[in-house]
Protein backbone atom coordinates (compact mmCIF):
# COMPACT_ATOMS: atom_id res chain seq x y z
CA UNK A 1 0.00 0.00 0.00
CA UNK A 2 1.13 3.73 -0.52
CA UNK A 3 2.00 5.65 2.62
CA UNK A 4 -0.80 8.84 2.70
CA UNK A 5 2.10 11.51 2.24
CA UNK A 6 2.88 9.57 -1.49
CA UNK A 7 -0.72 9.13 -2.14
CA UNK A 8 -1.02 12.81 -1.31
CA UNK A 9 1.71 13.49 -3.84
CA UNK A 10 0.56 11.52 -6.49
CA UNK A 11 -2.83 13.60 -6.76
CA UNK A 12 -1.23 17.01 -6.32
CA UNK A 13 0.60 15.51 -9.88
CA UNK A 14 -3.16 14.50 -11.56
CA UNK A 15 -4.69 17.85 -10.37
CA UNK A 16 -1.74 19.82 -11.84
CA UNK A 17 -1.79 17.63 -14.60
CA UNK A 18 -5.41 18.00 -15.23
CA UNK A 19 -5.21 22.34 -14.79
CA UNK A 20 -2.78 22.35 -17.70
CA UNK A 21 -5.02 20.84 -20.43
CA UNK A 22 -7.50 22.63 -19.67
CA UNK A 23 -5.32 25.43 -20.04
CA UNK A 24 -4.05 24.46 -23.41
CA UNK A 25 -7.57 23.55 -24.79
CA UNK A 26 -8.58 27.11 -23.57
CA UNK A 27 -6.28 28.91 -25.55
CA UNK A 28 -6.46 26.76 -28.55
CA UNK A 29 -8.61 27.87 -31.58
CA UNK A 30 -11.67 27.05 -32.30
CA UNK A 31 -12.49 23.88 -34.18
CA UNK A 32 -12.26 24.81 -38.11
CA UNK A 33 -9.96 28.27 -37.35
CA UNK A 34 -6.57 28.54 -38.22
CA UNK A 35 -4.31 29.71 -35.40
CA UNK A 36 -2.72 32.99 -35.80
CA UNK A 37 0.24 33.35 -37.76
CA UNK A 38 3.30 33.93 -35.82
CA UNK A 39 4.59 36.52 -38.74
CA UNK A 40 2.91 38.07 -41.52
CA UNK A 41 3.87 39.75 -45.02
CA UNK A 42 1.66 42.84 -45.95
CA UNK A 43 1.33 43.55 -49.57
CA UNK A 44 0.64 46.36 -51.62
CA UNK A 45 -0.06 46.37 -55.17
CA UNK A 46 0.87 49.14 -57.57
CA UNK A 47 -1.92 51.88 -58.99
CA UNK A 48 -2.56 51.60 -62.73
CA UNK A 49 0.70 50.83 -65.18
CA UNK A 50 2.41 53.90 -66.60
CA UNK A 51 4.81 53.93 -69.95
CA UNK A 52 7.76 55.51 -70.75
CA UNK A 53 9.79 55.94 -73.92
CA UNK A 54 13.46 56.39 -74.87
CA UNK A 55 12.86 56.23 -78.43
CA UNK A 56 14.63 59.96 -79.23
CA UNK A 57 14.55 59.38 -83.12
CA UNK A 58 11.54 59.10 -83.46
CA UNK A 59 9.26 61.10 -80.87
CA UNK A 60 9.44 63.19 -77.79
CA UNK A 61 9.84 61.21 -74.50
CA UNK A 62 6.53 61.55 -72.78
CA UNK A 63 6.14 59.60 -69.14
CA UNK A 64 2.63 58.15 -69.41
CA UNK A 65 2.71 59.28 -73.55
CA UNK A 66 1.75 55.59 -74.48
CA UNK A 67 -0.95 55.08 -71.10
CA UNK A 68 -2.62 58.27 -72.66
CA UNK A 69 -2.44 58.02 -76.27
CA UNK A 70 -0.69 61.16 -77.18
CA UNK A 71 0.50 62.34 -80.73
CA UNK A 72 3.18 59.72 -81.63
CA UNK A 73 2.07 56.83 -79.46
CA UNK A 74 0.38 53.95 -79.85
CA UNK A 75 -1.83 54.07 -76.75
CA UNK A 76 -2.07 51.13 -74.62
CA UNK A 77 -4.71 49.02 -73.67
CA UNK A 78 -6.96 49.99 -70.61
CA UNK A 79 -6.21 47.77 -67.13
CA UNK A 80 -3.10 46.09 -68.22
CA UNK A 81 -2.36 44.71 -64.82
CA UNK A 82 -5.23 45.20 -62.38
CA UNK A 83 -4.74 44.44 -58.32
CA UNK A 84 -6.79 41.48 -58.81
CA UNK A 85 -3.89 40.40 -60.90
CA UNK A 86 -1.32 41.36 -59.19
CA UNK A 87 -2.06 39.44 -55.97
CA UNK A 88 -3.02 35.96 -58.61
CA UNK A 89 0.44 36.61 -59.75
CA UNK A 90 2.11 36.96 -56.68
CA UNK A 91 0.31 34.39 -55.47
CA UNK A 92 1.42 31.77 -58.14
CA UNK A 93 4.90 33.15 -57.47
CA UNK A 94 4.75 31.76 -53.44
CA UNK A 95 6.02 34.92 -52.75
CA UNK A 96 6.85 34.18 -49.65
CA UNK A 97 9.36 31.91 -50.13
CA UNK A 98 10.76 34.02 -53.04
CA UNK A 99 11.57 36.73 -50.15
CA UNK A 100 13.36 33.84 -48.48
CA UNK A 101 10.51 34.44 -45.55
CA UNK A 102 9.01 31.00 -45.11
CA UNK A 103 5.84 30.28 -42.57
CA UNK A 104 4.61 34.01 -43.25
CA UNK A 105 0.97 34.87 -43.78
CA UNK A 106 0.42 36.53 -46.75
CA UNK A 107 -1.97 39.67 -46.28
CA UNK A 108 -2.83 40.77 -49.71
CA UNK A 109 -3.92 44.74 -49.57
CA UNK A 110 -6.76 45.36 -52.19
CA UNK A 111 -5.97 49.22 -52.74
CA UNK A 112 -2.54 50.80 -53.93
CA UNK A 113 -0.88 53.60 -51.73
CA UNK A 114 -0.13 56.79 -52.76
CA UNK A 115 3.70 56.95 -53.78
CA UNK A 116 4.05 60.03 -51.05
CA UNK A 117 2.58 57.44 -48.37
CA UNK A 118 5.09 54.91 -49.31
CA UNK A 119 8.07 56.93 -49.44
CA UNK A 120 7.51 59.16 -46.11
CA UNK A 121 5.48 56.66 -43.78
CA UNK A 122 8.43 56.06 -40.96
CA UNK A 123 6.81 53.13 -39.60
CA UNK A 124 4.57 50.27 -40.07
CA UNK A 125 2.31 50.58 -43.20
CA UNK A 126 -0.47 48.60 -41.26
CA UNK A 127 -1.13 48.85 -37.88
CA UNK A 128 -2.27 46.68 -35.40
CA UNK A 129 0.23 43.59 -36.98
CA UNK A 130 2.41 41.07 -34.97
CA UNK A 131 6.09 42.07 -33.90
CA UNK A 132 7.15 39.56 -36.57
CA UNK A 133 5.94 42.07 -39.96
CA UNK A 134 7.33 42.62 -43.03
CA UNK A 135 5.52 44.15 -46.29
CA UNK A 136 6.01 44.34 -49.71
CA UNK A 137 4.88 47.36 -52.02
CA UNK A 138 4.99 47.52 -56.02
CA UNK A 139 5.39 51.05 -56.05
CA UNK A 140 5.14 51.35 -59.75
CA UNK A 141 4.92 49.43 -62.35
CA UNK A 142 6.01 50.42 -66.28
CA UNK A 143 5.93 49.65 -69.95
CA UNK A 144 8.72 50.83 -71.31
CA UNK A 145 9.80 51.46 -75.34
CA UNK A 146 13.62 51.89 -75.88
CA UNK A 147 15.15 52.48 -79.25
CA UNK A 148 18.05 50.17 -79.43
CA UNK A 149 17.18 47.73 -76.77
CA UNK A 150 13.29 47.00 -77.15
CA UNK A 151 10.00 46.33 -74.95
CA UNK A 152 10.40 46.12 -71.04
CA UNK A 153 7.98 46.06 -67.87
CA UNK A 154 9.43 47.71 -65.29
CA UNK A 155 8.37 47.22 -61.96
CA UNK A 156 9.81 49.20 -58.40
CA UNK A 157 9.34 46.88 -55.05
CA UNK A 158 9.74 48.70 -51.94
CA UNK A 159 10.76 46.23 -48.66
CA UNK A 160 10.60 46.45 -44.95
CA UNK A 161 10.96 43.91 -42.44
CA UNK A 162 10.27 44.50 -38.51
CA UNK A 163 11.32 42.10 -35.95
CA UNK A 164 9.57 44.16 -33.16
CA UNK A 165 8.55 47.87 -32.70
CA UNK A 166 8.30 50.49 -35.13
CA UNK A 167 11.26 50.72 -36.72
CA UNK A 168 12.58 48.61 -39.43
CA UNK A 169 15.24 46.23 -39.01
CA UNK A 170 16.03 45.70 -42.88
CA UNK A 171 14.94 48.31 -45.56
CA UNK A 172 15.80 47.83 -49.79
CA UNK A 173 14.14 48.86 -52.74
CA UNK A 174 15.11 48.60 -56.36
CA UNK A 175 13.66 48.31 -59.98
CA UNK A 176 13.67 44.31 -62.05
CA UNK A 177 13.03 44.81 -65.38
CA UNK A 178 11.73 41.73 -67.64
CA UNK A 179 11.75 41.68 -71.65
CA UNK A 180 8.60 41.72 -73.40
CA UNK A 181 7.92 39.94 -76.87
CA UNK A 182 4.05 39.91 -77.32
CA UNK A 183 3.33 43.40 -75.47
CA UNK A 184 2.13 45.66 -77.02
CA UNK A 185 -0.52 43.87 -79.37
CA UNK A 186 0.33 44.42 -82.96
CA UNK A 187 -3.76 43.22 -83.43
CA UNK A 188 -6.69 42.48 -81.56
CA UNK A 189 -6.81 38.88 -81.36
CA UNK A 190 -2.99 39.41 -79.84
CA UNK A 191 -4.93 40.91 -77.04
CA UNK A 192 -5.29 38.06 -74.57
CA UNK A 193 -1.59 36.69 -74.91
CA UNK A 194 -0.12 40.23 -74.36
CA UNK A 195 -1.75 40.93 -71.31
CA UNK A 196 -0.93 37.03 -70.11
CA UNK A 197 2.76 38.13 -70.94
CA UNK A 198 2.77 41.25 -69.30
CA UNK A 199 1.04 39.53 -66.25
CA UNK A 200 3.86 36.75 -65.93
CA UNK A 201 6.34 39.08 -66.47
CA UNK A 202 5.32 41.11 -63.30
CA UNK A 203 5.58 37.47 -61.24
CA UNK A 204 9.12 37.02 -63.30
CA UNK A 205 10.01 40.81 -61.84
CA UNK A 206 9.07 39.90 -58.34
CA UNK A 207 10.95 36.85 -58.31
CA UNK A 208 13.75 38.63 -59.28
CA UNK A 209 13.52 41.27 -56.52
CA UNK A 210 13.45 38.70 -54.19
CA UNK A 211 16.99 37.24 -55.19
CA UNK A 212 18.35 41.01 -55.28
CA UNK A 213 16.88 41.67 -51.71
CA UNK A 214 18.64 37.74 -50.47
CA UNK A 215 21.99 38.51 -52.38
CA UNK A 216 24.98 38.28 -50.22
CA UNK A 217 26.58 41.63 -49.86
CA UNK A 218 29.55 42.83 -52.09
CA UNK A 219 32.75 42.39 -50.82
CA UNK A 220 35.24 45.53 -51.10
CA UNK A 221 39.03 45.64 -51.70
CA UNK A 222 41.01 44.53 -47.97
CA UNK A 223 37.94 41.57 -47.53
CA UNK A 224 35.40 44.57 -46.16
CA UNK A 225 31.57 44.33 -47.03
CA UNK A 226 29.11 46.97 -48.49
Amino acid sequence: MFSTGFGSVIATLLLTSAASLAAQDSSSPAPGTAAPAACELHIWPSSPVRSSSNNYFVMRSIVDGAVQGRDGYKKLPDNILSEEAQMRTLGEVNIADALKLPGYAVVFHETALPSRVIRTTPGRLAPDTPPCYAELVTDDVFYQQDAIDGRFLKAIFRFRQFDGGTTPSRSFGTFSQIRLTLFPPAAPEQLDAALEEFRVAYGAAAREFGEALNRPPKKQKGGKTK
